[in-house]
């Protein structure tokens, strides 16, 4: 079964409303950042987070608990969540998505604006106190961004606008350890190597990057694949004056509480490793298979258990491979569905599922009547 391509049709994606040049590029680009977290949020357990200056905020820092990791997520609606940007001289705009609504700091006027952008209702604004002038770019709720004019190389407000529209981050990450950012005019000012401690076959990266004025922080983390990219990726916030160190800080303190043995992601495939011995007893079906535990009638879903005599999982090894199989027999044949999970980030917290566990995120993660249970 095609996991990624399942997930991808399960997700909505339409079409832009309007034929604007510029925002069907900007949709172009967002649509792929949404596919690819869409394939973190089932099949991988990768994160990348890609932040403006001082321009995010964590909005549960003072009311709310941590959000967890993408790859707990259902869908990739779901993450980033909006930012919650609280009115200063370093954030002077609030944007309104709903309501299109702008709100400035006391003592700051708005002096140009671009958009809203049909992609997004996205709106660019600049405003000044008499003594500086700032640029705020809301690409979306969960996608802010301010800088100071005076850091920017482009002659008008309205150039540099349209054309930080056109062209988002877009952060890779090799297999080398290499990030890129593409031909966007983007460039890495810093790098910081694996800030979440992780350990192999997991990695991470931190970044300052820069476009024109506009800063922006990366956070890469996760496993690479073998053709060379990063799993996802995905832009979050940091508080308008927080420095990179306190938000990476911030970001490994929430990690720590969030990622949890099995919380990483699988991808599952039949085999015939095994089978049914007497009762729901699961047995070696192939030489080099070893059976370390296994319970019959695992709590998954009414469509895996429905018309079949018996059901069992178990944690196998295959030669030097850790795997966790579900076995059923329905209609006289036998059925054996085997779960491959990337261990824990750090290595402190690597340990088995137990089958209970197992069987949990199974559940959670397989929909209702899916195919494979047909």
């Amino acid at each position: 079964m095609d996991w990624q391509e399942t997930l991808e049709r399960a997700i909505p994606q339409p079409p832009p409303t309007h034929p604007d040049p510029a925002a069907l590029l900007a949709d172009g680009k967002k649509l792929v950042r949404r596919r690819r977290l869409a394939v973190v949020a089932g099949t991988a357990a990768a994160v990348a987070a890609v932040v403006g200056i001082g321009t995010v905020v964590i909005p549960s820092r003072d009311t709310a608990t941590p959000n967890p990791p993408i790859a707990t997520q259902s869908t990739a609606e779901d993450w980033p969540p909006e930012a919650d940007i609280p009115l200063s001289d370093l954030a002077p705009v609030a944007y309104d998505f709903g309501t299109g609504e702008t709100t400035l700091q006391k003592g700051w006027t708005e002096v140009d604006r671009v958009g809203p952008f049909t992609s997004g209702n996205s709106l660019a604004v600049a405003a000044t106190n008499g003594e500086k002038t700032i640029y705020a770019y809301f690409e979306s709720p969960s996608e802010i961004s301010f800088t100071d004019a005076s850091r920017t190389l482009t002659k008008d407000f309205q150039t540099w606008a349209e054309d930080i529209s056109l062209y988002p981050l877009e952060a890779e990450w090799s297999t080398d350890g290499k990030l890129s950012l593409g031909d966007d005019g983007w460039r890495v000012v810093r790098e910081i190597p694996n800030p979440m401690g992780y350990a192999a076959p997991w990695d991470s990266i931190g970044a300052v990057v820069e476009r024109d004025g506009l800063e922006r922080w990366i956070l890469l983390r996760g496993t690479l694949s073998e053709d060379g990219e990063s799993y996802g990726d995905t832009e979050t916030y940091a508080i308008p004056g927080q420095t990179i160190e306190e938000w990476l800080t911030e970001a490994e303190e929430a990690d720590r509480r969030d990622y949890r043995p099995g919380g990483t992601g699988f991808e599952a495939s039949q085999t015939e490793v095994v089978e049914f011995g007497s009762d729901s007893e699961v047995i070696p079906a192939k030489s080099g298979v070893t059976i370390v535990e296994q319970a019959a009638g695992p709590d998954i879903s009414e469509s895996f258990s429905d018309g079949t005599s018996r059901t069992a999982a178990a944690r196998i090894t295959v030669g030097d491979d850790e795997q966790y199989v579900l076995v059923r027999e329905k209609g006289g044949t036998t059925q054996a569905f085997s779960y491959s999970f990337l261990p824990a980030p750090r290595a402190a917290d690597r340990r088995p599922l137990t089958l209970d566990e197992f069987a949990g995120l199974v559940k959670d993660r397989t929909p209702t009547g899916a195919e494979m249970w047909r």
